[in-house]
């Protein structure tokens, strides 16, 4: 009888530790809706970045316009057009990674000029001047991130790495990781190659000392802490689900699902914009979501949130409390979610 007893209790004790981890491993999942904060009547482009300036005043990339930069300044219901597109010494033509860099400033990397740099804005008159810092001739950075000791953290089509430190004059001194592959086969397809396939979002916690890389054609996040000296210690990798595309070309099958199309940081969280899906399925939507997705610094899951709404970008104020985001209404338009 004994037995039966000390059997039964250690069955019931086993279901209650399963249940226990189980709701331990529960998402918590938040509903939110957006406000509109400007409307289709502002002519907001066709967004491919977005970060914060002075924490609350979004700035983004206009792709397709004579002016590469729209700051959207909603308290001020205005939108001030920044940095003409040319072949001008202080010109742009592609640029990528907006990034605020204290009051009224942000900075970008510009992949076909081959150049990081720095734009000050007035905002007296809405005038602004642009300060060249780093010049590239051969390698092609894609995403470029000030860090502390004036270094810089790079992410672009690269052979054998997948991040690359750069000193104060943009030459490289380390690489970090390898470009991800499913098995041997894939691996043995060109470094540059899988590095065109794998790129992604990389971004900066605000204190400079964490960074996290954000694959779009897989469901992989890459945590990593930046140490004193500039060097790159792996926090976390996550590579759930690995590209489908032709090994000798790089092209996608339409096939393909989109994870992770943005990502942004604060100093608590990772939030990135969750897609899962594909072209065949949803056409352009597959670059559209209505989910994002929040980490911790150690790379867990800790909640997602479900958005009335498609947008395509976003950023996030310092505090957690504010995201916010372009979506097509069917315009592009500009609108904010509380948390």
């Amino acid at each position: 009888m004994k037995t039966y007893i000390f059997i039964a209790t250690c069955l019931l004790a086993l279901l209650f530790s399963c249940s226990t981890k189980k709701k331990q491993k529960e998402v918590v999942v938040q509903s939110l809706k957006h406000e509109l904060l400007m409307g289709d009547e502002y002519l907001i482009g066709r967004v491919s970045d977005m970060t914060l300036m002075n924490d609350s005043i979004p700035v983004v990339i206009n792709v397709g316009s004579d002016k590469m930069f729209q700051v959207l300044d909603h308290s001020q219901k205005k939108l001030i057009e920044v940095g003409n597109v040319g072949q001008g010494p202080d010109d742009f033509l592609l640029s990528f990674g907006l990034l605020s860099e204290g009051k009224n400033t942000f900075t970008a990397n510009d992949l076909n000029r081959r150049r990081f740099s720095t734009i000050h804005l007035n905002p007296e008159d809405d005038s602004w001047r642009v300060e060249h810092h780093l010049k590239f001739d051969s390698i092609m950075h894609i995403y470029i991130k000030p860090i502390a000791n004036n270094r810089y953290v790079a992410t672009g089509i690269y052979d054998d790495c997948h991040l690359m430190l750069l000193d104060e004059k943009g030459t490289p001194l380390k690489g970090f990781g390898e470009w991800p592959y499913q098995d041997e086969q894939e691996r043995k397809v060109p470094g540059k190659i899988r590095a065109t396939v794998y790129q992604g979002k990389l971004e900066v916690s605000p204190s400079k000392d964490k960074l996290v890389f954000a694959v779009t054609s897989g469901d992989m996040l890459y945590f990593y802490r930046i140490l004193p000296n500039g060097e790159l210690e792996l926090i976390s990798k996550q590579e759930n689900a690995y590209a489908h595309y032709d090994h000798s070309s790089g092209a996608h099958y339409g096939t393909a699902l989109h994870h992770h199309l943005d990502a942004c940081t604060t100093e608590d969280y990772v939030y990135t914009l969750y897609s899962g899906r594909s072209l065949k399925e949803h056409g352009l939507k597959c670059f559209q979501s209505n989910l994002i997705h929040v980490y911790d610094w150690e790379g867990k899951l800790v909640k997602k949130l479900q958005l009335d709404i498609d947008i395509q970008q976003m950023a996030v104020s310092k505090d957690n409390r504010k995201i916010y985001a372009i979506a097509d209404l069917p315009d592009p338009v500009l609108v904010v979610f509380e948390l």
